[in-house]
């Protein structure tokens, strides 16, 4: 059994008159994807940890010959797309005299081959770098777009870490006015800092071009991408979706907040903390809104985020608690696609803060298929897919243990099942199953 909900992919119109070499206008609308050349400052973002285990994933097939030994082989994982979408396995091998070798599940399909290997690029003197062409993957029900991006490797000298990061950035142009201005098209450039292929998180680069000069000044032009972004004396709402397609800085009007307040449990203190009575477990929060345009923001813990007045519900919530163990925190991820019922909508006035529990009151429950209209024959399979929703509809994704910090590399769990019989067969255990997470 395995669960596949998705999250879902609100996308608008594309903004015209993306900038060409030299900032000057270009004669194909919309935004574009550029790969820069080794050692520009648009090369690609900062690099970041991937976490290596000596134990390769359940579900991936392995049809090929290593050149390394498999003591000295390590796996991980990387989401690069929406939460639904499937992981791209990498695997580092190494041999004993130090050789290399990079492999990258590039297509999805869980698994490694010949045809995977990634071949090395130039480096400094100690490092290893590769670079591949890496499609964003973003799942919408059963339908899977596929967006042309890039990835980079690099394995340090000190051999202890692998880091990836995301080549390139998209350029575009955007509208930029005053309450009082005339309005200006200038040039803007887009990088996904975390590395998981989307580009409306706190940690993505915004980089817009206020002078007109061709250039992109690190200092006073880049910007961490922010629902409000405050330019001089004048306050934008940032309006976008994920992928970066649509982009609008609108000069606000009025503003009110989101917040995130989990009521974990009677007795729990509604703060988001996790606080159950009697225990100190620490819960750290976070989630994506939607705005009726389509239009991503990023909600962390239980700080207010600010936001323009309207309407907005949530997309996706991350929950990650302590494990009273003294392990590794766990963490679960839910998403609207593939949710039940009609999405929930919070109307956020001017000035007014909005709480919203982003779990609330959750619920298991058995989707059987089509099992009414096709009964299942004595010594057919049964298939039943378990789902678990939260109170507003979102569906779990995703499970795993480990730091949130690194949310585009995770390690999943799986929910194990037992079906059992009734008294009449002495409640025996019939069947046993895994439910794992895309």
């Amino acid at each position: 059994m395995t669960l596949i909900p998705s999250i879902g992919l609100m996308l608008a119109m594309a903004l015209a008159g993306a900038p060409g070499d030299g900032g000057k206008p270009a004669a194909a609308p919309g935004w574009r994807f550029v790969l820069a050349g080794a050692g520009d400052p648009f090369d690609h973002a900062p690099f970041r940890a991937l976490a290596l285990r000596r134990e390769k994933p359940e579900d991936l097939l392995e049809k090929v010959t290593y050149r390394g030994e498999p003591t000295r082989r390590r796996y991980g994982q990387i989401r690069f797309g929406s939460a639904a979408s499937i992981r791209v396995t990498v695997v580092l091998d190494e041999t004993a005299s130090g050789v290399v070798d990079l492999y990258v599940d590039a297509d999805r399909n869980r698994r490694i081959d010949d045809r995977d290997r990634v071949a090395a690029a130039p480096a400094a003197p100690g490092e290893r770098v590769w670079r591949l062409p890496l499609d964003v993957a973003i799942v919408d029900r059963d339908v899977t777009t596929r967006v042309p991006r890039a990835m980079v490797f690099r394995r340090g000298a000190g051999r202890r870490m692998l880091g990836y990061a995301s080549a390139g950035y998209l350029e575009g142009t955007v509208t930029l006015a005053g309450p009082t201005g005339a309005p200006r098209r200038i040039a803007s450039r887009r990088v996904d800092g975390d590395g998981n292929g989307l580009l409306a998180d706190s940690q993505d680069r915004l980089w817009l071009d206020r002078n007109g000069d061709g250039r992109f000044d690190a200092a006073s032009e880049q910007f961490l991408f922010a629902n409000v972004l405050e330019l001089g004396d004048t306050r934008y709402a940032v309006r976008s979706d994920e992928l970066g397609r649509r982009l609008g800085l609108e000069a606000i009007a009025g503003t009110g907040s989101l917040r995130l307040a989990w009521k974990p449990a009677a007795g729990g203190d509604g703060d988001g903390d996790g606080g159950r009575a009697g225990t100190s477990v620490r819960c750290e929060l976070r989630a994506t809104a939607f705005g009726r345009d389509g239009s991503a923001y990023s909600l962390n813990n239980t700080e207010p985020t600010i936001v323009p007045t309207g309407e907005y519900r949530l997309g996706t919530v991350m929950v990650s608690l302590d494990d009273p163990a003294g392990g590794r925190p766990w963490s679960f991820v839910f998403s609207d696609s593939g949710g039940k019922g009609d999405p929930r909508w919070y109307r956020v006035e001017k000035d007014a803060t909005i709480a919203i529990d982003p779990v609330g009151r959750l619920e298991f429950e058995v989707d059987p298929g089509n099992i009414a209209e096709n009964p299942p024959r004595p010594g057919e399979e049964l298939k039943l897919q378990p789902l678990i929703y939260t109170g507003d509809g979102l569906v779990i994704v995703v499970a795993y243990r480990g730091s949130p910090a690194a949310p585009a590399a995770q390690e999943d769990l799986a929910l194990s099942l037992a079906l059992h019989g009734g008294i009449s067969l002495g409640d025996q255990v019939l069947a046993r199953a895994r439910s794992g997470f895309r």
